[in-house]
């Protein structure tokens, strides 16, 4: 049927999890497991995107940050100190995760990340807003900002020239977690074994 059709224009990854949704609904134990729209799902999914659920897979979580840049001002008195202004901060760079491609693109990788939400296979949860935008905290974020403090601090730099109020800001982390759906869960255990 569908399956089948849908392999003659899909790439080796693609007719794999093609393959693998073909094989399920066709075992018994498996069969409960397998959902209509997986069909539709496999065929919105490059190897990127497959190479992203397989290592979430893996890992269960995987640790995702977002960067923002935070104005301050000078601060009175014999000290005279700079102080972060509350609610300035601009988002300069979003969903910052350790995962590359070997191209090095991230470009790709956030692109993944928003058609595998969009498919409602994963989800992202950030801290909340009543907690403060952290510093790096843990290795996992720390391991974060090091892959792309270069591509950070030229965003940031680039950011400030346009917006001089926040030359000398401070750039602030906010981190959260990247998870599998429910639906994500029954997808990789029918499609990607």
């Amino acid at each position: 049927g569908p399956v089948l059709i849908q392999c003659i224009w899909a790439d080796e990854a693609t007719c794999s999890g093609y393959a693998n949704l073909l094989a399920a609904s066709m075992n018994p134990k498996k069969r409960g497991l397998v959902h209509p729209a997986f069909v539709a799902i496999v065929g919105q999914l490059d190897s990127l995107d497959l190479a992203f659920l397989r290592t979430l897979r893996d890992r269960v979580t995987m640790g995702v940050a977002n960067c923002y840049l935070c104005k301050t001002k000078k601060e009175g008195g014999f000290a005279s100190r700079q102080v972060e202004i509350k609610s300035s901060a601009v988002k300069v760079i979003s969903r910052m995760t350790d995962f590359l491609p070997e191209d090095g693109d991230y470009a790709r990788v956030q692109a993944t990340i928003d058609n595998l939400i969009r498919l409602q296979l994963i989800e992202v949860h950030m801290r909340s807003e009543r907690e403060e935008l952290t510093q790096i905290q843990s290795d996992v974020y720390e391991n974060i900002y090091m892959l792309f403090e270069q591509v950070i601090n030229k965003t940031v730099e680039e950011f400030r020239e346009r917006f001089p109020k926040y030359h000398g800001g401070q750039i602030r982390l906010s981190t959260g977690n990247i998870m599998l759906t429910a639906l994500g869960s029954r997808f990789i255990r029918i499609c990607l074994p």
